[in-house]
């Protein structure tokens, strides 16, 4: 089966069950772009920019902001909105290089018709403040955010999930961000873990409202490193044919939450993506294990995900009931 139209230059061939070939299209092309457009009921994109390496790599660069153009171009074309999204891992100058290319590459984008505001003001994202593993630079964080917001930017930080009990330097970040994103992929495993873990946002929104500080969680389909890590566990947190993740947007329904952040949109290599995947071991390469939407053992359609994200959505904004067990058809009619 096809997973793709043919894209002339745009694709790379591998061998699947009962099929000599799968196209597959790339981001790096305006027609891979524009295909993935539009998205169902999804009102914004975050497009995430891995910088580290532009300053120091010209073919980097060049790659990124083709991208970036690219999107622009969807967006404006077709929906949704878009914004840029600053992932600062293994960015140890992240805090002067990261205004650098703010003025360099990413200026010239929010002024497009499509670029997302909030509260009047353009949106971009900081992802890493205070997660392991990522620049321990809390000065250069604060300054960082107060130069975006001097430049009239709503600046949001996708931040550890503990958050809120954090007592390093880093709590003094928190509070100079417009809205805080705690990252919980892989916080909890299933439905049940999924619903013990509104307790969480609930203190979280509750102390961000002292301060007027806007709350967006982190909701994410299932989980597995095993895409592109051989030994890894397969299918480690299950998808549960939807339950999981409607679970999580129950969570942000019930607390009144106008927003969220669906973790992700085609990051096919951690198992989280909610892009049209195969439904079955048929439709990946026969030499190799991928994650198939039948993984649970039921069968649902390619772009289930992305329905049930927009059925998510919909009932997050009130345009459909708040129910316990999600609407969504496993197939479209």
């Amino acid at each position: 089966m096809r997973l793709s139209q043919r894209y002339l230059l745009l694709h790379h061939s591998v061998a699947v069950a009962g099929e000599s070939e799968v196209e597959v299209g790339a981001d790096g092309h305006p027609v891979g772009v524009h295909r993935q457009e539009p998205l169902n009921n999804i009102d914004t994109a975050a497009l995430q920019r891995f910088a580290s390496s532009v300053k120091r790599d010209p073919i980097a660069q060049k790659s990124l902001n083709g991208v970036a153009d690219n999107v622009r171009a969807a967006a404006e074309a077709h929906g949704p909105k878009f914004y840029v999204m600053w992932d600062i891992s293994g960015w140890t100058n992240f805090a002067t290089e990261l205004i650098e290319d703010y003025d360099t590459n990413i200026k010239r984008l929010v002024s497009s018709k499509a670029y997302a505001h909030q509260n009047g003001k353009p949106v971009v994202c900081i992802w890493g403040l205070g997660v392991s593993g990522r620049p321990n630079n809390t000065a250069g964080a604060i300054a960082l955010i107060a130069h975006l917001k001097k430049e009239g930017l709503y600046v949001v930080g996708g931040v550890a999930k503990q958050w809120r009990t954090d007592t390093t330097a880093w709590k003094d970040v928190y509070t100079k961000l417009d809205m805080l994103q705690p990252w919980t992929v892989g916080s909890f495993g299933n439905v049940k873990g999924a619903e013990d873990y509104k307790k969480t946002l609930e203190a979280d929104l509750t102390l961000l409202k002292q301060h007027n500080i806007d709350y967006q969680p982190v909701l994410f389909a299932g989980f597995t490193w095993a895409n592109w890590q051989p030994k890894a566990v397969r299918n480690q947190i299950p998808r549960e044919h939807g339950d999981f993740m409607w679970r999580q947007f129950v969570n942000v329904r019930e607390l009144d939450i106008p927003s969220c952040y669906v973790a992700m949109f085609d990051e096919y290599d951690e198992g989280t993506a909610i892009a049209k995947a195969a439904e079955n071991k048929s439709m990946i390469p026969t030499d190799q294990w991928f994650l198939t939407m039948d993984a649970d053992g039921v069968a649902v359609s390619a772009d289930f995900y992305l329905r049930l994200a927009g059925d998510g959505n919909r009932m997050m904004q009130k345009q459909i009931p708040l129910t316990q067990t999600h609407p969504t058809k496993h197939y479209p009619d």
